[in-house]
């Protein structure tokens, strides 16, 4: 045999041993995980496709659905091609081949891919808290649609682009469907059951993100202050990583309610029963001390007295420092059987406003919480003077006994006092205190509320390594988002997007558009000019401080930009929960406006919009485009219609004929009108339709400068 056969016979036995391991485990090839089994290509077109691999190798690429090619690595190991897709339904195998080794990535579809993005409402999976999405356990119960995969994009932060994301493709079957973006899961089945092809999502989202953290900087420094803003983090980024070297030294303990949540909950919203399963997730941070409390003993570790009845000294003078403390001390009983003993606790009275939870030991025994095992038409966020008895068995007569007192927030024991039968009883010694834990935002693996309690409670903390001048990346960082988020999915072969976002920047509609303008542009230069981008307008929510209707206005003022459509959804929001439960109509809205408007569907994908308005003497006509087949208006005790004159003081009005596209309006109160709005509230109710049932988007002739009056 030949030396030239002989080698071609040896390299042709490795190449069939690699391939007979069946799996990647020895491979030299690294993909980004977006390009990984179970992952849906976007159909009849050309895809990227890149990876790493040995430098300067030559790189085979087969392709089931009869597609080859050849790419070569550089100097660095990078290599990136394109491939040709078509229609195939079929799954599909992707084998890369170098001279000696191969990967392979199955279970392929080719299909309809599409980005869903946003903040919490885009978040919102079958498994949100108690307000959970419309119809969770039946539609888990009935999933099945294999054809439909989720990439769901880890949340990472980053100061710069990433090229690469954590995450899997996972199909649409049952419970698999729990941890999916509900709205992008009823987008995807929506367009799936119309067009009978595989349907992709990468879902990216961030409950409570701003615009500003999911856009590039190169778009974000244009625009007055971000500059400064930028500078700033980029002075701060080696702050940014000492921060996070400190913090991820520690275990940490993830709540899921803030100090805002606890007062919305207990004294804004008792009724939405957000309460019992925000408290149930505290109970890990139940655990912070346990064993100081149940071995008490004054010889544990890492105790300090108390300097001057505050703790401010342990943490570098930082009146920003919460966290868990333990504080403790002793008292004595008297032999008197019959006398009841009670501890009485208050706040001081400059700490009354910031988030300060408590629990009382004596001798082990839990006998008061705050937070822990309270009902929630018990709990009280702003701490009042409490007294609670201590029960005679827990008393001991024969050796001091010992109180302690666990704080959650701000490190303030408050003002503590033993009471017997009108007595005060003394303390016998100082109060000592020892820090459990810190709260602080976390570092990595975000979940809400994106703080955390990191575990001092078994080491002795040198708060003098601390960082002095701790930088936390957030997600509301400027670029952050798209730098840990997006911008890795930006080499991904797509169709289009669809966005809810926008409840952060309520406040500053002008600012909002501004970016969101450059943004949508700034994205397509990756994605093509005429990508479909399709949007949420805001629900209603009582919280937006009478901002909402602007901010409304000017959403429906971004569909000036080419290839966008706009979804409302006022109809279908809760006056008091901002997180609305039916995601069912909101993704099938993103899928009727992609049906029609991305697939050549033909008919109504949108509610009303306002397109004109002309007065006749004490009447107000006011037309529609979108109006399908005819209006219909759903509430005939209240039209939340309202006409004004000059004066701009608005005043209900009747609706007194409805037409085809356009409706009469007319007023008591109005003799001369000249402006007209509809559901210009943070709660109003929607009441206009076209018979499709779609609803129509709240508006403001005054603010509308495209109507002419």
């Amino acid at each position: 045999m030949s030396l030239r056969n002989f080698n071609s016979l040896f390299y042709s036995i490795i190449l069939v041993t690699i391939m007979s391991c069946g799996n990647n485990k020895k491979s030299d090839f690294q993909l980004p995980s977006l390009f990984s089994d179970g992952m849906v290509l976007q159909r009849d077109t050309i895809v990227t496709i890149m990876g790493k691999y040995i430098p300067n190798q030559k790189i085979d690429i087969s392709c089931s659905w009869s597609f080859d090619t050849t790419t070569f690595s550089d100097h660095k190991g990078n290599w990136k091609t394109h491939l040709k897709t078509n229609s195939s339904l079929k799954t599909q195998t992707i084998i890369f081949r170098s001279k000696n080794d191969l990967y392979k990535i199955r279970d392929i579809l080719l299909g309809e891919v599409w980005i869903a993005a946003g903040q919490s409402n885009m978040e919102m999976t079958f498994d949100y808290c108690c307000n959970s999405t419309d119809s969770s356990d039946s539609e888990i119960k009935s999933a099945n649609y294999p054809k439909i995969r989720m990439y769901n994009v880890k949340k990472a932060l980053s100061i710069k682009p990433l090229n690469d994301t954590e995450g899997e493709w996972v199909s649409a079957v049952g419970e698999n469907i729990i941890d999916f973006s509900a709205a992008g899961y009823f987008f995807a089945k929506n367009l799936n059951l119309n067009l009978n092809v595989p349907i992709g999502i990468i879902h990216s989202s961030w409950g409570g993100s701003n615009i500003q953290s999911w856009t590039n900087k190169n778009v974000l420094i244009e625009i007055d202050d971000f500059k400064k803003k930028y500078e700033a983090i980029k002075i701060d980024s080696l702050r940014y990583r000492e921060t996070k070297e400190w913090y991820s030294k520690f275990d940490n303990f993830r709540a899921s309610a803030s100090a805002w949540d606890l007062v919305l909950l207990s004294d804004i919203l008792p009724d939405i029963g957000y309460f019992d399963y925000s408290v149930a997730k505290w109970a890990e941070i139940d655990k912070l001390g346990i064993n100081d409390i149940k071995t008490f003993s004054n010889n544990s570790k890492y105790w300090k007295k108390l300097d001057s009845k505050n703790i401010k000294n342990l943490f570098l003078n930082n009146s920003n420092f919460s966290g868990a403390y333990l504080f403790k001390n002793s008292f004595k009983a008297d032999r008197n059987d019959t006398l009841t003993y009670k501890i009485i606790i208050e706040p001081n009275e400059d700490s009354e406003s910031k988030f300060w939870e408590y629990d009382i030991y004596v001798n082990k025994e839990r006998i008061a919480s705050t937070l822990f095992y309270t009902k929630e038409d018990e709990y009280e966020f702003n701490k009042k003077k409490k007294s609670f008895q201590i029960k005679n068995d827990i008393i001991k007569n024969d050796k001091p006994n010992t109180i302690m007192v666990r704080v959650l927030g701000y490190g303030d024991l408050g003002n503590v006092k033993i009471m017997s039968s009108g007595n005060k009883v003394p303390f016998l010694d100082e109060w000592k205190v020892k820090i459990l834990a810190e709260e602080a935002f976390q570092v990595d693996n975000f979940e809400t509320p994106y703080t955390a309690f990191y575990d001092y409670s078994n080491r002795d903390i040198k708060f003098s390594d601390l960082p002095k001048n701790k930088i936390f990346l957030n997600h509301n960082t400027p670029s952050t988002i798209y730098n840990g988020m997006f911008h890795p999915l930006l080499n991904y072969s797509i169709k289009g997007i669809i966005w809810y976002q926008g409840e952060s920047n309520v406040g500053n509609p002008k600012l909002y558009k501004e970016i969101f303008t450059k943004m949508i542009k700034d994205i397509r230069m990756s994605f093509g000019k005429e990508m479909p981008f399709y949007y949420a307008q805001l629900a209603k929510f009582f919280n937006y401080g009478g901002k909402l209707s602007e901010f409304q206005q000017m959403q429906s003022e971004l569909l000036k930009i080419k290839n966008t459509g706009m979804i409302v959804t006022s109809d279908i929001g809760e006056n008091y929960d901002i997180h609305p439960s039916n995601k069912h109509d909101v993704g099938k809205r993103f899928a009727l406006l992609a049906l029609n408007r991305t697939y050549g569907h033909d008919f109504i994908d949108s509610g009303p919009m306002l397109s004109g308005i002309d007065h006749e003497g004490r009447y107000t006509n006011v037309y529609f485009k979108n109006s399908g087949t005819g209006l219909k208006i759903i509430d005939d005790k209240r039209s939340w219609f309202e006409i004004a004159g000059e004066d701009r003081i608005y005043y209900e009005s009747d609706v007194v004929d409805l037409y085809k596209n356009f409706l009469q309006l007319k007023s008591n109160y109005v003799q001369n009108p000249q402006y007209v709005r509809y559901a210009w509230s943070d709660t109003a109710k929607v009441t206009l339709f076209n018979n499709e049932g779609l609803p129509a988007s709240p508006f403001s002739s005054e603010y509308n400068s495209a109507i002419n009056q």
